[in-house]
């Protein structure tokens, strides 16, 4: 996928647009500094992220109502955000005389399958760390860096490199070593079918991660979609389809403890108002599969979490297929993207 334009409204400190009055090495070294910043973004949205399956091990309702907390918690901290957003846009448009631009049934439709991929992404994840080790979910759940890549040449034209091909071989063939030491007997009961439904979580999120980056990127005649509103909406549809889900399904709703509301709480508030919120923002600056890659960091945050404190040392079988997963995931990052 390629990087968005330059944002030229950042350039000036009243908001218009006047690039075509400024020297191109600054505006290069500007749109280096925004860039760098949303690459600081990503990292910390992966350590946050990184939380996510402990938080959800420690919940204590089902898998779709824990989608559905997390995002109803979200929806404070990005509500203020979109807010933000929408009137530093209608100053923009004073400054510039112009009228603030409104959604399109273009971006309402895309929004919503937005909100659907992540709502099915959190249900089926959910559902499938039930199941599976944290070690398992967590490195199975990263194929949706290959499954980025994978739809961004069936949507968008994208043809695979062979370095491309290459990549996902090698991160199949871990993938499948995983799977195998569940067969072989090295997971929990019903694990084979936690690690498909995680690897069903990691299309969705792919999915997922199309949908936004086309919102967040700005085209000639097609504005861009602001980080906040996306992620308030793609929220409020997902959540309504985690509780449809929980509902139709007789899952449990209401937490029982104060340590599982506390967890869902924190999966809203934090991991997902800060850790997605910096992702949504991130993807407005870089292309979705450099992000992705660079979000290969919530595995080491997630397995070191689940070795101290659940005592999930993965065996090693699942260290040689998260290797080669890892392996196949980093040869498939895109040369030549800064």
């Amino acid at each position: 996928m390629s990087p968005p334009p330059p944002v030229s409204a950042a350039l000036s400190p009243t908001g218009v647009d006047d690039t075509s009055l400024l020297s191109p090495v600054l505006v290069e070294a500007d749109d280096a500094r925004l860039r760098r910043q949303a690459f600081g973004a990503v990292v910390l949205a992966a350590v946050i992220i990184g939380f996510s399956p402990i938080l959800v091990r420690l919940s204590d309702v089902g898998p779709a109502a824990i989608g559905f907390w997390r995002m109803f918690f979200s929806l404070g901290p990005t509500a203020l955000w979109a807010l933000a957003e929408r009137r530093e846009a209608r100053l923009n448009a004073r400054i510039r005389a112009q009228t603030a631009p409104r959604l399109n049934w273009r971006q309402v439709l895309l929004v919503a399958a937005a909100g659907v991929a992540f709502g099915a992404d959190l249900i089926l994840f959910h559902a499938g760390l039930a199941l599976t080790s944290t070690a398992n979910g967590v490195l199975i759940g990263n194929l949706y860096v290959i499954f980025v890549f994978g739809l961004g040449w069936l949507c968008l034209g994208e043809r695979p490199t062979r370095g491309l091909v290459v990549a996902l071989g090698f991160a199949m063939v871990g993938a499948a070593l995983i799977v195998a030491s569940s067969l072989g007997g090295g997971g929990r009961p019903g694990s084979v079918v936690g690690d498909l439904l995680c690897v069903a979580a990691a299309l969705a999120y792919a999915f997922y991660m199309l949908f936004v980056r086309i919102l967040r990127r700005a085209s000639p005649g097609r504005p861009a979609l602001g980080g906040g509103m996306t992620a308030l909406l793609s929220s409020a549809v997902g959540m309504v389809l985690c509780l449809a889900w929980a509902l139709a399904t007789g899952e449990r709703i209401m937490p029982a403890s104060m340590g599982g509301l506390l967890a869902v709480a924190a999966l809203g508030a934090i991991v997902h108002a800060g850790g997605q919120g910096l992702t949504t923002f991130a993807l407005g600056r870089l292309p979705a599969g450099l992000i992705s890659m660079v979000m290969l960091l919530q595995i080491l945050v997630g397995t070191a979490l689940a070795a101290l404190l659940f005592r999930e040392f993965p065996p090693a079988l699942v260290l040689i297929g998260g290797g080669l997963l890892i392996a196949g995931v980093v040869a498939a990052r895109p040369r030549g993207t800064r």
